[in-house]
């Protein structure tokens, strides 16, 4: 579903707006627990599977809870 969201906002005009963008969503959108699994996915396996974007989204998310 995060590579989904990233699909969307990768044809921002600029990587930090499609970053921010998904990061957004993830935050108005995905549940306290639901963020914390995509963190920590990220932590354990660096996010292998996720687009650099989303990677980079979720990384933000991580440095603002």
């Amino acid at each position: 579903m995060a590579n989904q969201i990233g699909d969307f906002f990768k044809n921002y005009p600029t990587t930090e707006e499609a970053v921010e963008g998904i990061a957004n969503h993830l935050r108005k959108f995905w549940s306290p627990s639901m963020r914390q699994r995509i963190i920590g996915y990220v932590e354990k396996t660096e996010g292998g599977d996720l687009a650099p974007l989303v990677r980079l989204a979720v990384e933000k998310l991580k440095s603002s809870s």
